[in-house]
């Protein structure tokens, strides 16, 4: 398991053709999608849509909550097997077994009656819920743009047939909170902000901070689709924070949808490799991991996760097999699998 200093060549695409375009626009901006999903599954998308102080809101809303005392934030039941939506304190999940140093607050679709959503008092934090159920609102919205192209792409019969498999957008956005930890510790494995996986679902957009620590694997440097066979064999890359673009990253499911024409690429969230430690504060109110003094400072992130609707039988879709290149897997339920999955997140 390795890291490198390179920046890995994600490419970076302007959106704002395809929102706001030709017909010829929106077709070569799509392909301009088809072309990274094939060989990086991860891409950066400037003018996006979302304006960027709401972006920069949305990390000041995280801030504040997790600024909260820990009473204040278990003022809500914590995420399990069967309800992942509100609050979820450090160590509450893991990875192949390994417990992730982090916490989170997730929220979902307002309308969603199988997941309702957790908030805190609105006394507490006045205006934290209206701000985070319109920024779900951008997100979904951005989300669907995407599955548009991706539609445009394969030229399937419709424009909105991946989209029309999200149309509940039984989507989950997270606010995520890394605390400070002992550098030493960190880079050698001995604790893991978030070991090497793949995502669950069809795309994940992501804002992160400047601090940096999200790497995503170098596909040439081990023969290894296991996230846990990669972790040991192959080598990784940063993802700088790039301001004002989100990352967006191919799912599992829109893997297989795509009979692996889109790649489904293994990434973890680190220490950055730069030396970025900071001394100890006694004052600071963040849990101390362990009484080693150089620490990687805290790091914030907002993932938003697109996953079809839970009856949606995921097998490939028209243009991504023929009888050159035969199905790769056999279908699956959407929502049986996100199920599944959920049991081996939460510690």
């Amino acid at each position: 398991m390795t890291s490198s200093f390179d920046t890995p060549d994600i490419p970076l695409i302007d959106f704002g053709p395809f929102l706001n375009g030709s017909a010829g626009d929106r077709t070569q901006v799509a392909a301009s999608i088809d072309v990274a999903f094939k060989s990086h599954g991860f891409i950066y998308l400037r003018n996006h849509g979302i304006n960027q102080r709401k972006v920069d809101e949305c990390f000041r809303w995280s801030k504040r909550f997790f600024d909260l005392t820990e009473l204040e934030k278990n003022m809500q039941p914590s995420q399990s097997q069967s309800h992942y939506r509100g609050y979820s304190g450090v160590g509450n999940e893991k990875v192949r077994e390994h417990i992730c140093i982090k916490e989170g607050f997730g929220c979902g679709n307002p309308v969603d009656r199988s997941q309702p959503n957790i908030w805190p008092p609105e006394e507490l934090l006045p205006g934290f819920r209206a701000f985070m159920e319109n920024f779900f609102g951008e997100c979904t919205n951005l989300v669907h743009q995407l599955l548009y192209s991706l539609s445009l792409v394969l030229d399937l019969p419709s424009s909105d047939a991946l989209s029309g498999s999200h149309v509940l957008s039984v989507f989950n956005l997270d606010l995520i909170h890394y605390p400070r930890v002992p550098t030493q510790l960190l880079h050698a494995g001995t604790i893991a902000r978030l070991p090497a996986h793949s995502d669950l679902g069809t795309l994940t957009l992501l804002f992160q901070d400047d601090i940096g620590g999200l790497e995503v694997a170098d596909l040439a440097s081990a023969n290894a689709e296991n996230s846990a066979e990669f972790e040991k064999h192959g080598s990784f890359k940063p993802v700088k924070p790039l301001p004002g673009t989100v990352i967006v990253n191919v799912g599992y499911l829109l893997m297989r949808w795509s009979n692996g024409r889109w790649k489904n690429t293994i990434h973890r969230v680190v220490g950055p490799l730069k030396s970025m430690a900071v001394r100890d504060d006694p004052r600071s109110t963040k849990p101390d991991i362990s009484s080693l003094e150089d620490t990687t400072p805290e790091r914030y992130s907002i993932p938003f996760s697109a996953i079809p609707d839970p009856e949606t039988m995921i097998e490939a879709l028209p243009g991504c097999w023929s009888e050159d290149v035969p199905k790769r897997w056999k279908p699956i339920n959407a929502g049986n699998y996100f199920r599944r999955k959920l049991e081996s997140i939460y510690a």
